[in-house]
């Protein structure tokens, strides 16, 4: 069983954050210390730095923790791709680094699949559950204590940086009457309604 408490502070810190250790929390630590080293910046207070993530795994909790970057600030920007693909953006000098996960070599991968299907059939036996929570605590293990750059594509970009985050007038819906963001609204008829309602998708 991995130990956490062996384990670096600032991903400790990314645990505590996340409720438990995982390869995917993993995934976006090492992604996130890779965009700090290649930018050469430390946390973002404000919107310094920008992570655009093309997924909504685990991973990114590991981005938030490390980079500073959420969706409260707006310097975190998600694209639905199914992809442990990470772009980070400097505000301060408008540089930007793709990071694109390959794979960790010596991880049975395989073997975890398998034993995931059993676990989730119900039918794992208690060896293999211990063998299954040893295989993930070696790949979490290898991502967290080994070179980043080893299991992850890099290489700088230039992408037209999102604008800082504004604050815009919000108003009552002209249908459920909870207040909603003007920039975010739909026109219809002259009254201005909340995306849920135009779409039909408000209530319970």
């Amino acid at each position: 069983m991995l130990d956490i408490d062996k384990l670096p502070s600032d991903f400790q810190e990314c645990v505590r954050f996340h409720g438990h250790s995982c390869p995917g929390l993993a995934i976006g630590y090492a992604a996130a210390k890779i965009g700090t080293q290649a930018l050469r910046v430390e946390r973002s207070a404000d919107e310094e730095v920008v992570a655009i993530v093309e997924n909504d795994s685990c991973a990114v909790d590991g981005v938030q923790v490390l980079l500073g970057c959420t969706f409260g600030k707006g310097n975190l920007v998600f694209r639905d791709w199914g992809k442990q693909v990470f772009t980070f953006l400097s505000r301060k000098d408008g540089r930007g680094v793709r990071v694109a996960f390959r794979g960790v070599k010596d991880c049975d991968d395989e073997r975890r699949r398998a034993l995931k299907q059993k676990i989730e059939a119900g039918t794992a036996t208690p060896e293999e559950l211990s063998e299954w929570h040893e295989l993930r605590g070696k790949m979490t293990l290898d991502l967290v204590t080994g070179d980043p750059v080893a299991y992850f594509d890099v290489r700088e970009v230039t992408v037209k940086i999102p604008p800082e985050a504004t604050i815009v007038p919000t108003v009552p819906c002209g249908q459920c009457g909870e207040a909603a963001m003007t920039s975010r609204m739909v026109e219809k008829d002259g009254k201005l309604f909340c995306r849920g309602c135009a779409e039909g998708q408000v209530g319970p």
